[in-house]
């Protein structure tokens, strides 16, 4: 089988932070033959820049960095001890001088620890954690991941100030959202090979030893804390007030992080509930859209990413478990997930080049009149063509992925008429994505 990653009611006593994200069973899918989610109307589909979870951790770095490169840019916010270094270090990245620009980076962020909070103005504490950010970027692209992960941990570190007898400190929301990427960033890469790191400090209480998962569930409680408060009371994602500060893709990626762990562990009991929860923060009813004053309905890139987690919802039930309710679980959700991305793929153009026959062939096979439906968007909103080719690749492929999934699991059922239906349009996908 084939794995997307971008990664069952559980025993609450066994593991708080899954527990407390469950006020309600996950939904389910019915049958096998689920309809996919409505998609709205047939007028101009909005692709944003940043809603593509291209990478879990990555893309939440991404959110709270202090505008890195932006903010880099605009040299002048910046003490006159740090902006030449900065100048030279960006300007070295941009034409991949790697060496160059860690040297540089690193001269800055000494520098910015030894000028101090005062002299450094504004957000201190964002200011000097970006800079670090932003060197461990420059590594990472050298393949340092140990260098990598250690000026994470420092980072780290400069926000929790747990040292032995330290009491919390007093931060901005923004300041702990900084380390709950952090924490995410180290608990991505903790899991490569030969990478090392210590289990975090005065973290929460985990299921295994690996030091990986004490940040990751660190990043979700934290999260958890800073939207919802002291509260304990079992939660349902999708049903919280976001503070302004707090982004809905922002605890989706954290949920997700943690449950591609678990899944990628076998433990499909804990993965599962936390992937219903990232669900359920990509595609919010309509109820919940109207609460949030009134938020747009969920982005072609959001519905197809929700379509992946479907696919890894289907796989990780199958890991552990072959007995035939499983099976049909696992069949339900990628169906699910076919479903939802076939037709948000048709309704934004993506299936145009497939044989008419085909593609009403597949509409079908997920319960849908081709004739009914509606036609294609009139226009498709994106920021910029490569924006829309990178969400059309990432529609395409979830694509084939399930239309292969799905007919890996008929084969397996001695169900060839329907495993063929199914493999037909999976080989043209792979042409096109």
């Amino acid at each position: 089988m084939l794995r997307l990653r971008p990664a069952v009611p559980v025993n609450g006593s066994t593991y708080a932070t899954t527990a407390r994200l469950l006020s309600r069973a996950p939904s389910q899918p019915s049958s096998t033959k689920s309809r996919a989610p409505p998609s709205g109307g047939v007028g101009s589909i909005t692709i944003k820049a940043g809603v593509l979870f291209a990478g879990l951790s990555a893309f939440a770095i991404a959110l709270t960095v202090y505008g890195v490169w932006d903010y880099f840019a605009a040299f002048r916010v910046w003490p006159k001890e740090l902006r030449e270094p900065l100048r030279a270090a960006v300007k070295a990245q941009r034409n991949g001088k790697w060496k160059r620009s860690e040297k540089n980076f690193r001269h800055a962020l000494e520098t910015a620890r030894m000028l101090g909070a005062e002299k450094l103005g504004k957000d201190p504490l964002l200011k000097t954690t970006g800079i670090a950010i932003a060197l461990s970027a420059v590594l990472e692209e050298q393949g340092a991941w140990q260098e990598a992960i250690q000026v994470y941990l420092d980072a780290l570190e400069e926000v929790r100030q747990t040292q032995q007898g330290a009491s919390e400190p007093k931060r901005t929301p923004q300041e702990w959202m900084r380390a709950v990427a952090l924490a995410q960033k180290i608990g991505d890469i903790a899991q490569k090979p030969g990478v090392h790191a210590p289990s975090m400090a005065h973290g929460p209480k985990t299921i295994t030893e690996e030091p990986c998962e004490s940040y990751l569930a660190w990043s979700v409680e934290e999260m958890m804390r800073l939207v919802r408060g002291p509260s304990k009371e079992p939660v349902h994602l999708e049903d919280l007030p976001l503070p302004p500060w707090v982004d809905r893709q922002d605890l989706g990626a954290s949920v997700e992080a943690l449950g591609a762990f678990y899944a990628s562990r076998g433990m499909a009991e804990y993965a599962v509930p936390l992937y219903v929860q990232a669900i359920s923060m990509l595609l919010p009813t309509r109820r919940n859209r109207d609460a949030a004053n009134d938020s747009p309905p969920p982005t072609v890139a959001e519905r197809c990413h929700a379509a992946i987690l479907m696919n890894n919802i289907s796989q990780a039930l199958t890991q552990s478990h072959t007995d035939p309710g499983t099976m049909q679980r696992a069949i339900a959700w990628a169906m699910k997930g076919l479903d939802l991305v076939s037709l948000t793929s048709f309704r934004a153009g993506f299936l145009s080049d497939m044989p008419s026959e085909e593609r009403d062939r597949l509409l079908q096979f997920s319960g849908l009149d081709p004739q009914r439906i509606g036609g294609v968007a009139k226009t498709v909103e994106a920021e910029s063509d490569m924006r829309l080719a990178h969400v059309k690749q990432q529609c395409l492929g979830t694509q084939f992925v399930l239309l292969y999934n799905l007919g890996m699991f008929y084969s397996m059922q001695n169900d060839k008429a329907t495993a063929r239906i199914l493999f037909r349009p999976a080989r043209r996908s792979i042409t096109v994505c």
